[in-house]
């Protein structure tokens, strides 16, 4: 059935009970039969008003309409409402067809039996059209579900977003509680000093030496000792060559079970730069890469010692050291100028025995740098040697870099540039 017949059925329905609520208005009977019939109907007569204004505005293909399309069928609830509506005027109205004046007196001509029949058809009517409650809560619970659905595949769809930004704040999350392990076992700030270094470094400059044989022996593991000892004078770059070296490793080498951490000593920092300093700045660096397991030894040693208000011994740092480079595959250890680490208390030799401990159960590679200090160059006396000095190509490509800070004369002339490049560097002689 097209909307309009359906609307235009329950207009006729609406014009015949308003009909007949008014004659069970005024009608003179105070049964309760006659106040039942009248609730009912003028309840039903409600329900239609509101079904027809909502069928005029409703779309014609929605589950709803189509729900209530079905109760104007040909015999449907609707004739049959009708029907019984018309018999009901019809009793009221006689033959004349239609009610009489308000001020005629009305009075109850129905049975008990006609009203049942009456109700009933009432009931089964309003019922049939509460249907329309239930296609509505069915219509708003597709549109919910086709919601939730979308929602759900917006969801999926940023979904991998999602994820990441979770991981995000769980791994900024570790990082931050790491960060904080690493400040209570040293406040040395080995990276900076390594960037501090690599600032005053001329591009260019040091790549013989990690070209060299010996430093690539020695990151393959087939140096003798696992160690790699370069010595060199005052002057000969030692401090950048291990510099170099770190930034190789820390870029090239480190993951996530090849270790590398490094100590610069300095003279000027002998009374900071004790044997349990020295092993927690290892140790705080050696933790970027240690696994759970192995943080977790260190955060166990952490609280031990903050209930105490104590500070690790060097026993504890050393045993702890062991248990985070025996997780590692390998782990890279550099020293730069050992020849200055405190030798009077005897924190040299100590610290040189704790690394060469480090060696014993797991892949640990010592790369050191000194002068020629007699006791050192014996402690080392098996590993691969390779001498650090100033070399004839990394000169000239300082001093080429240089030539801006020469006075005009000599940048205007190239036989002048060559000679001072030249005179300056016989006089260097490996400084």
């Amino acid at each position: 059935m097209d909307p309009l017949s359906v609307v235009a059925s329950i207009v006729a329905i609406l014009q015949l009970s308003a009909k007949v609520i008014g004659y069970l208005n005024h009608v003179k009977d105070t049964s309760k039969d006659r106040a039942t019939c009248a609730v009912e109907a003028s309840n039903l007569h409600s329900l239609l008003t509101n079904l027809r204004f909502r069928l005029e505005d409703e779309d014609v293909a929605t589950p709803w309409f189509t729900a209530i399309r079905a109760l104007a069928v040909e015999n449907g609830p609707l004739d049959q409402f009708q029907h019984s509506l018309e018999l009901l005027h019809h009793r009221m109205t006689g033959a004349k067809g239609r009610v009489g004046k308000i001020t005629q007196a009305l009075t109850w001509k129905f049975n008990k039996e006609e009203i049942d029949s009456i109700l009933h058809s009432i009931e089964r009517l309003k019922t049939m059209v509460d249907c329309r409650k239930v296609a509505t809560s069915l219509m708003m619970q597709s549109k919910l579900s086709q919601a939730i659905k979308n929602d759900t595949e917006y969801v999926r769809g940023r979904l991998p977003r999602i994820q990441t930004a979770i991981e995000t704040v769980h791994l900024e999350q570790e990082r931050a509680a790491l960060e904080d392990l690493r400040s209570w076992l040293s406040q040395t700030n080995p990276a900076a000093q390594q960037s501090d270094i690599l600032r005053r470094r001329h591009k260019g400059t040091g790549q013989w030496f990690l070209d060299a044989p010996e430093f690539t022996a020695w990151l393959r593991g087939a140096s003798a000792s696992g160690a790699l000892f370069c010595t060199g004078i005052p002057g000969a770059g030692k401090t950048m060559i291990a510099a170099l070296a770190i930034e190789h490793l820390a870029t090239s080498v480190r993951s996530d079970t090849v270790g590398v951490a490094w100590a610069y000593c300095s003279y000027k920092s002998q009374n900071e730069q004790t044997v349990g300093a020295l092993l927690a700045t290892l140790l705080q660096q050696l933790l970027q890469a240690a696994n759970p397991s192995g943080v977790q030894v260190v955060e166990r040693l952490r609280e031990k010692h903050t209930a105490r208000g104590t500070m690790p011994h060097v026993d504890e740092l050393l045993g702890t050291l062991q248990v985070l480079v025996a997780e590692l595959s390998t782990t890279f250890i550099v020293i730069d100028a050992m020849d200055e680490c405190s030798a009077s208390d005897g924190t040299r030799m100590q610290f040189l025995a704790h690394l060469r401990t480090l060696q014993i159960n797991a892949d640990t590679r010592l790369m050191v740098t000194s002068r020629h200090v007699p006791e050192i160059v014996d402690d080392f006396k098996l590993a691969t040697r390779l001498e650090i000095r100033a070399h004839t190509e990394d000169i000239e490509k300082f001093l080429a870099g240089q030539l801006a800070r020469l006075p005009r004369c000599i940048q205007r002339d190239a036989v002048l540039q060559q000679l001072v490049q030249t005179k300056i560097t016989e006089a260097i002689d490996g400084m």
